[in-house]
């Protein structure tokens, strides 16, 4: 399992070990968090000792958490990546538990510098992954194995169905027209809206699976995060650039996590 973290502003991320029981957690964990919490682990993504994984990805102006509702499992979003690897070890336990059906993501803030962001959660395994959304339509969850940003994950889909139909889909024409090779991915989007990578990343990953037992799949996760890699300077926000500050790959079954940051392009390893 693989993501990039793109923002305009770093807050000091860094990965991070949480032994057994630290923060009632039946499995020990490793996943990146930011620096300026020390006392908490705040979770970007992870992986727990069983590896299972999550990731938390920006969701703006569709999440919708609640205040406290009685007979729910009451979670705030700044917990939840914590409670997911710390009590679960595989996505299966999570659905036959019935465990989702009694969630309800919470508007408590952790603290007033750090109040409560917009987000949205895919969940994997070895065998299947999951995506996690709470938005005004309610609590639910998808079958998933891509996820970018925006919009509710069913729209991400209908539009990359769309779209599919045109990719690869070459006639005779445009062939002639164009002596190059690459033209099964004539109509394949590049620019770095959330629903182009969408669209990127579960092409490229289909082609990916076909090529697994070719290449390394660590080194080819890499090769297709960079595919939606964000440049410092190609993405304006106010007067800063969002760009991809890390791109991390965890191997569930050596449990071990692969990381590359903007500032060093040499992948570091580390071992849970």
């Amino acid at each position: 399992m693989g993501r990039n973290y793109d923002y305009e502003i770093s807050y000091q991320e860094e990965l991070r070990t949480i032994p057994k029981h630290k923060y009632k957690n039946e499995y020990a964990i490793i996943g990146m968090c930011t620096g300026l919490v020390k006392d908490y682990p705040l979770l970007y993504d992870g992986m727990n000792s069983e590896g299972l994984c999550i990731g938390a990805l920006a969701f703006k102006g569709n999440a919708e958490y609640h205040p406290k509702v009685s007979g729910q499992v009451n979670i705030p979003s700044y917990k939840f990546p914590l409670e997911v690897l710390g009590n679960f070890e595989s996505v299966e336990e999570i659905r036959d538990t019935h465990s989702l059906e009694v969630v309800n993501i919470t508007d408590e803030a952790y603290s007033k510098e750090l109040p409560p962001t917009d987000l949205h959660w895919f969940i994997s395994d070895k065998d299947e992954s999951i995506i996690v959304e709470q938005t005004r339509d309610g609590f639910g969850y998808f079958s998933g194995e891509v996820l970018t940003n925006n919009p509710p994950y069913p729209l991400q889909l209908m539009n990359y169905d769309k779209i599919k139909t045109k990719i690869g889909d070459v006639d005779f024409q445009l062939k002639k027209n164009y002596d190059t090779r690459g033209l099964e991915t004539f109509y394949l989007a590049g620019d770095y809206t959330s629903m182009s990578r969408f669209e990127r990343l579960s092409y490229l990953k289909e082609n990916l699976e076909k090529a697994s037992n070719t290449f390394n799949n660590v080194g080819q996760t890499f090769h297709l995060l960079s595919s939606a890699e964000q440049v410092y300077g190609s993405t304006p926000i106010n007067d800063k650039y969002e760009y991809t500050i890390y791109s991390i790959v965890y191997d569930m079954e050596n449990l071990e996590v692969y990381l590359k940051t903007c500032d060093d392009l040499n992948i570091e390893c580390a071992s849970l």
